[in-house]
């Protein structure tokens, strides 16, 4: 029988953290070494403590270490080839592919059962991937499925720039139009089929997408 994963797990809440602890240890496949309740204890853990998995939420407080999608990316670069099971409330479709992208092993749903954990545990223990239904049927229903499912959407120079003026320095589809020396119509035309590509339908979902970039590319 193969040894249980070792696991550091990384959860703000501490209720949440306690009950995914739980459900990690009674999966049969896996235990906890380590715990962080913030994104500068996960990579001080992941610094001191042997792993074979690391379990964290996508979203969490930290002084140092950005959370989110740089997060996944700075654990990638310190632990090349731990697989990274993401337990997440994101609903933002387009951050989610991003995390398929960034060949996350697993994403799972917090609303989802516990048999959701341990069978992306299992699956990690395997050598594949899982991904949540919920998640999944998400992307479905924004059409980033076949062969947009995790790839991150091409933008054009003209919709980037677009997106970029939007969500990184706030300004009104007028003032982007004045900028850029284009009508109101096109600008729309831009950010409108930026959205589409993301599979994103509300500007705040534009601008939490954004959020995850890194910031000398803004």
């Amino acid at each position: 029988m193969n040894k249980p994963l070792r696991i550091i797990l990384a959860e703000d809440h501490g209720i949440v953290r306690h009950a995914i602890r739980l459900a990690i240890e009674a999966s049969h496949v896996a235990h906890v070494v380590a715990e962080a309740s913030n994104s500068d204890e996960l990579v001080q853990a992941v610094k001191e403590w042997e792993c074979d998995a690391i379990v964290t939420d996508l979203s969490m407080p930290g002084a140092r270490t950005r959370d989110g999608i740089p997060l996944i990316e700075r654990l990638q670069r310190m632990r090349s080839g731990v697989p990274i099971i993401v337990v997440t409330a994101m609903r933002n479709a387009a951050i989610l592919n991003k995390l398929l992208a960034k060949r996350v092993s697993a994403i799972v749903e917090k609303a989802g059962g516990i048999n959701e954990l341990q069978s992306a545990l299992v699956a990690v223990a395997q050598g594949r991937s899982y991904v949540s239904p919920g998640v999944e049927a998400l992307l479905a229903r924004v059409s980033l499925i076949g062969k947009h499912f995790g790839k991150e959407a091409a933008l054009t120079t003209a919709e980037l720039e677009v997106v970029r003026l939007f969500a990184h320095e706030k300004l009104p589809s007028k003032l982007i139009a004045e900028r850029l020396n284009r009508s109101v119509k096109t600008i729309s035309a831009h950010k409108m089929r930026a959205q589409r590509k993301l599979g994103l339908s509300t500007s705040q979902e534009l601008i939490e997408y954004w959020q995850t970039r890194d910031p000398c590319s803004s």
